[in-house]
């Protein structure tokens, strides 16, 4: 019996040739794209239903999205917005500060209450004959102060003076903002010259402005003190993330071991918790503990309810971090009528995508290996809001209804297919050596031959 070597080393080949010819990474879900309004880049907001399509271990990167052909377009998360700027504007009266004693510079104390306001004092050894050449303004948060204006209405003399400003949030350190600013107000019989405003120059949000009197003199005393208006602009990220957030309430599943257990559709970055009391004329501390998905679990903040005449029994804890978590737990120091009114507050992230090839597009989502490329679109947005303006943020997409894509069958784990070699070699093995047995016998039986003849 001949065997041709080709068609075994054919046979040995063909697992591995099984093996990569193996089928395309699916991803189990789709939701269409509504791209109608044209344009160059838009905006799609990732909602809890996309969260629960995804592979939670992916962390949003089986995420994609899909042009007509079905091919994956840049796609990214959104660059972070630079924080809102605020008008400011506000109305403050100037606080003199005393002048000290040459011989007792620490009779006049400046400090802060319990709400930041500022307390000026002076014991007995301050000299006070002379005039403030000094005064603070609060204005009651941290700005950046772009102009500090004399109300007209409340001066009650004529004045040529020079000053500076300086700035500080502790009342200790302060930070030079106009330097020898000339002020002027005087009121003749036939003519008028005002001059009472000061532009400043503002490195960092501040809230305590000191003007101090550098050249001339002016009777700013208790009883004469003017009042000036602040105008700037001022950030609060704790507050423009608070206006943001999302609310949703989670299923109650009734009480486990004793903790009120409530349950989200999906495993969500969760910032806020809003709880509130079920009956009338109750108090309870009560604690939020979040699952860590792998059966641990953690307490991340408490919270004092109170409720009495009908009013109150609400309270809000906010986090500086989110937390991911799908379950969450309530468990009451003290005994409850029932459960609490459980509301979770967090920020569905904003991906962008560049509309490369033909609509419609598709968001893809859930895949148990395949993860998305990192794109450039932080550079592709950059350029084009160089061209748009620094306002311009890319259009909405809304997302569609979910439909199956490959199924949910595309996040599990794919079969491993049968290795054929093993067999194979054992074939090849048990085909060499009935060869081998073979020629043995050939080889025996002609030496037989050759012993008769002889």
């Amino acid at each position: 019996m001949r065997l041709d070597v080709r068609w075994i080393a054919l046979a040995l080949m063909l697992p591995v040739v099984a093996a990569r010819a193996g089928p395309n990474v699916n991803y189990a879900y789709a939701f269409p794209l509504d791209t109608k309004s044209a344009d160059d880049a838009y905006r799609v907001v990732l909602g809890p239903q996309v969260y629960a399509a995804a592979n939670p271990s992916a962390h949003l990167r089986d995420v994609i999205v899909v042009n007509a052909a079905g091919k994956p377009v840049p796609f990214a998360p959104m660059p972070p917005s630079p924080p809102t700027r605020h008008h400011f504007e506000t109305m403050a009266r100037l606080l003199p500060v005393p002048v000290a004693a040459a011989n007792n510079s620490d009779s006049v104390k400046v400090e802060r209450n319990a709400n930041g306001g500022i307390v000026i004092s002076q014991d007995d050894r301050g000299a006070t004959a002379q005039h403030t050449d000094s005064w603070l303004i609060d204005a009651g948060r941290a700005v950046e102060i772009d102009s500090i204006a004399l109300d007209p209405s409340t001066l009650q003399e004529d004045f040529q003076i020079h000053v500076t400003v300086e700035g500080s949030n502790d009342l200790r350190q302060w930070n030079l903002m106009s330097s020898d600013v000339g002020l002027t107000r005087v009121h003749g019989d036939q003519d008028q010259v005002e001059q009472l405003s000061i532009d400043t120059a503002s490195s960092e949000p501040e809230r305590y402005f000191r003007v101090r009197l550098t050249d001339g003199q002016v009777d700013w005393s208790t009883g004469h003190v003017p009042t000036v208006k602040l105008v700037g602009n001022y950030t609060d990220a704790a507050a423009d993330r608070a206006s943001q957030l999302q609310w949703l309430e989670p299923r109650p599943n009734g009480q486990v071991s004793g903790d009120y257990e409530y349950e989200l559709s999906a495993e969500l970055p969760l910032i806020a918790f809003k709880l509130t009391l079920p009956a009338d004329n109750n108090a309870a501390t009560v604690h939020v503990i979040l699952d860590n998905g792998d059966e641990t679990w953690s307490e991340v903040t408490s919270l004092n309810l109170v409720r009495a005449g009908g009013k109150g029994g609400e309270d809000t804890a906010t986090m500086s971090q989110p937390y991911n978590t799908r379950r969450i737990h309530v468990r009451s120091d003290t005994p409850l009528a029932g459960a609490p009114a459980l509301s979770v507050g967090w920020l569905p992230p904003q991906y962008v995508f560049i509309p490369e090839g033909s609509a419609p597009f598709r968001l893809l989502a859930g895949s148990y290996s395949a993860r998305r490329g990192d794109y450039p679109v932080d550079e592709a947005l950059s350029r084009l809001r160089s061209t748009k303006g620094e306002d311009w943020q890319p259009t909405l997409a809304e997302l569609g209804p979910r439909v199956d894509e490959a199924g949910p069958s595309a996040l599990e784990a794919p079969k491993v297919p049968y290795d054929w070699t093993k067999p194979l070699l054992w074939v090849v093995l048990a085909l060499g050596a009935l060869g081998v047995a073979a020629m043995a016998f050939s080889l025996l039986k002609q030496g037989r031959r050759d012993e008769s003849k002889s």
